[in-house]
């Protein structure tokens, strides 16, 4: 498992705390322990989600002792409940420690290239953000010039409908997804004044999905300003948002090259994950 080495003994730990003896990293029953833990985040790392009862029997543990295997693993931050009833998957903490599946490794080593190139041609922050249910989570940053404090930091998350990255994952989402999203979030727009209303944020996500990018004007931070757009995988779905972000008066006064740029970086990191526009039905 990628990325777990670091958090061995921390999981070792807390999960003794639940009671029993005392354990010790080098103790066989710390180093079996930890086996348990990882089995567990090992099958979630296969990708979707999977109940208590799935997990109990592909570890060959009874379900009781799993149920308090993933307590733990949840108050560490490693596993967090899903959207379906009683499923459970990888959660965010496993992100910030590059703990992901290997798509997601490609996805970054060929993404970060592109993320400093955006940072060396625009002096503004560049991300690379990828869905995780109700947000779009930040797995890679690089640091531009002249703001130092911008709300997305690594590891961190923001609403599909807030900011230029997270709403270009949302428009670019399959049909279906994008209405159940926005369903979840029609109470919420509703009752926020700050936010957009379900129709207007419906709008905007046509308008995005027509021009193939997303700009975002002080919706998140005040005189802050982004520009994002999709990154597609080789079977043509969505795989990730690239974006840049800094003050509104340095991005907007050369707008249409900024977007220019980020839509080359988005290009750029689809083709070199195996997008090809032409196959897939022209899709941006």
């Amino acid at each position: 498992m990628i990325g777990l080495s670091s958090v061995n003994h921390n999981v070792a730990a807390h999960l003794d705390s639940d009671g029993g003896t005392e354990i010790e990293e080098r103790e066989s029953g710390g180093v079996e322990l930890f086996r348990k833990a990882n089995a567990v985040l090992e099958q979630l790392q296969g990708g979707g989600e999977w109940t208590a009862q799935q997990l109990a029997e592909s570890v060959g543990e009874p379900v009781s002792s799993t149920y308090r295997m993933i307590a733990s693993l949840r108050d560490l931050g490693l596993v967090e409940k899903g959207l379906t009833r009683g499923g459970f998957r990888l959660g965010l903490y496993v992100m910030t420690l590059g703990a992901v599946c290997d798509d997601r490794i490609s996805l970054r080593n060929v993404a970060t290239p592109w993320l400093d190139w955006l940072r060396s041609e625009t002096s503004a922050t560049s991300f690379l953000m990828v869905r995780r249910g109700y947000n779009a989570v930040c797995i890679d940053r690089v640091s531009g010039m002249g703001v130092r404090s911008l709300a997305l930091k690594l590891g961190g998350a923001l609403p599909l409908y807030s900011g230029a990255g997270p709403r270009a994952l949302l428009a670019f989402l399959p049909d279906a997804e994008r209405r159940e999203v926005l369903a979840t979030f029609e109470t919420r727009l509703n009752e926020d004044p700050e936010l957009p209303s379900p129709r207007q944020l419906e709008h905007l996500i046509d308008r995005i999905r027509e021009a193939g990018v997303s700009i975002s004007d002080e919706d998140v931070t005040p005189g802050v300003a982004a520009v994002g757009a999709p990154v597609f995988n080789h079977r043509g779905e969505l795989e990730a948002a690239v974006s840049v972000s800094t003050v509104r008066a340095r991005l907007l006064g050369d707008r249409e090259a900024t977007v220019s740029r980020v839509l080359t970086a988005a290009s750029e990191i689809s083709r070199a994950l195996g997008y090809q526009p032409s196959a897939m039905g022209g899709a941006k």
